[in-house]
């Protein structure tokens, strides 16, 4: 606030400083959220091809393991079961999956030289493209980190599956049973394992929890629900991508691209 000349006062307009362009804080944002997605690709690949290499030297050890014991007087024939074959082929779907995971990313971003070219003839319009830009960069790089995070899920949980039938195998080949006992108890382990792997790969996705919480909170008056609209964005899953069904369906799309035409 001043005073002027004529004695009257003069009010500051000036707004204050924590008031900056909406577009400047659009495109901080959509930075952040497309380097954090970056970042997270890459945790996710790195895990691929830990598990691809950690893999790989245990089927190499069992190869191993098997040619030397088949030169003993031991039977390896009781631990070719129902449980090891199931394991062993676990294990090679996980070798595989963890390999197509490495190979999936394909992130989107950057600009080119067109856009760069754009940018020195007209700034402002550059600036409010790059913000779109950001966004549909953001939707490809969440859909590739759902394909991902579907596969390397996969992957681990597989390779868990594996272990256990081979430790149950290993078992069963120890013991004098009969063919049988070995298949009534491999129906009894899958029946008890195959629910816990699906509870297992559905635990991560909050989709169900949030729609129930979306639903309570639904509840509220019609003012409170019109303010919470004008109000609160819904975000994106940076660590997840998106939704287990929209992960699903972007990986339809990548394995059978020709369905959508």
């Amino acid at each position: 606030m001043s005073h002027d000349s004529d004695g009257t006062t003069a009010v500051a307009t000036t707004e204050p400083a924590s008031h900056a362009d909406p577009s400047v804080l659009a495109l901080e944002e959509a930075r952040a959220t497309f380097e954090y997605q970056v970042q997270r690709l890459r945790e996710i690949d790195n895990k691929a091809i830990e598990i691809l290499k950690a893999n790989l030297l245990i089927i190499g050890v069992f190869v191993t393991a098997l040619s030397v014991l088949g030169q003993t007087a031991l039977d390896v024939a009781s631990f070719v079961n129902l449980h090891t074959a199931v394991g062993g082929l676990l294990l090679l779907a996980s070798t595989a999956i963890a390999g197509v995971t490495y190979t999936a990313s394909n992130l989107r971003g950057g600009v080119d030289r067109p856009a760069l070219e754009a940018a020195l003839a007209d700034g402002q319009a550059f600036e409010s493209t790059l913000v779109r830009s950001y966004g549909a960069w953001i939707e490809h790089n969440a859909e590739v980190t759902a394909i991902n995070d579907v596969l390397v899920t996969i992957t681990v949980l597989f390779v868990i599956d594996a272990f256990v039938y081979f430790v149950v195998g290993i078992a069963v080949g120890t013991l004098p049973v009969s063919t049988l006992t070995v298949v009534a108890s491999f129906v009894l382990l899958t029946a008890l394992l195959a629910p816990l792997t699906w509870l297992a790969y559905n635990m991560d996705n909050i989709e169900a929890a949030a729609a129930a919480a979306e639903n309570d909170r639904r509840e509220a008056t019609a003012l409170e629900l019109e303010l919470e609209s004008k109000f609160e964005f819904e975000g994106v899953r940076i660590s997840k991508g998106t939704s287990r069904k929209r992960g699903h369906d972007a990986l339809r799309r990548m394995l059978w691209p020709d369905d959508e035409e």
